[in-house]
């Protein structure tokens, strides 16, 4: 039986650390990075382990820089060889209001969250495309890159906003190739996100929720490994929404 091997990023915390888990109870081997949360990060990997990961490594990556990319990817290739998932969850969330955001704040945030994507997955796909079987990228946006910047930062929803076009255009360019691309868009989540909240924008957000309160994590992995499964196998570029009905189409 082939071990299905899964890279997600950002995962010393939150969203990340769930789908890191998440996959590792279906058995499939992970290998997660982190930026600035190496303790957290090696810990997650332990976690996974015990979990059901055959196989848990863990990576320093700075999605600005394309060294960082590139030398991830060496590490991958030389270890593994092929990829089976990808998960894009690593990024940045400031909150602050759009009249003090500085050029470089700006930068910071779209250079990581929309331009590092797109130089992972591109450089991701040599793996991808030597795995056998299903193969799929899933992309973590946000309700603010559908609805506009609510508690966050404009040039966060505008991050995330790039991240559904990305995810469309690749999934149009490889579904030739059988790579399925998909889109996951949480609402408020309980996380480290949310914890930098004053009290009164914890509970102005909270109380927007129609299901009553933040979700968690594990809520958002649970359609990442669903979509990082074979039994997703006819979906492709869809996004899906995990917002305890903030938005509903």
């Amino acid at each position: 039986m082939t071990v299905r091997r899964a890279l997600i990023t950002g995962a010393s915390s939150g969203i990340g650390t769930a789908t890191a888990l998440e996959l590792a109870r279906t058995g499939a081997a992970v290998w997660i990075t982190y930026t600035g949360r190496e303790t957290e990060a090696a810990r997650v990997a332990e976690e996974c382990r015990a979990a059901g990961a055959p196989e848990a490594r863990v990576s320093r990556l700075d999605l600005r820089d394309r060294e960082s990319v590139d030398a991830l990817i060496m590490e991958i290739t030389a270890a593994w060889g092929s990829l089976h998932v990808l998960v894009n969850n690593g990024g940045v969330c400031p909150y602050t209001p759009y009249d003090e955001i500085d050029i470089d704040e700006w930068d910071l945030v779209l250079e990581t969250n929309a331009r590092g994507t797109f130089l992972l997955t591109r450089a991701a796909l040599p793996l991808l495309r030597a795995a056998e079987g299903d193969r799929s990228v899933i992309n973590l946006s946000s309700i603010a890159g559908q609805v506009g910047a609510l508690q966050t930062g404009i040039h966060y929803a505008a991050s995330k906003g790039a991240l559904l076009a990305i995810t469309r255009s690749f999934a149009r360019h490889l579904a030739a190739e059988g790579i399925r691309v998909n889109a996951v868009t949480p609402g408020p989540v309980a996380s480290a996100i949310t914890d930098e909240l004053s009290a009164e924008g914890r509970e102005k957000l909270e109380s927007g929720i129609p299901l009553g309160a933040f979700g968690r994590p594990a809520d958002v992995a649970w359609i990442i490994a669903s979509l990082a499964s074979e039994r997703a196998g006819f979906i492709t570029g869809a996004t899906y929404d995990v917002n305890g009905g903030v938005r509903i189409d």
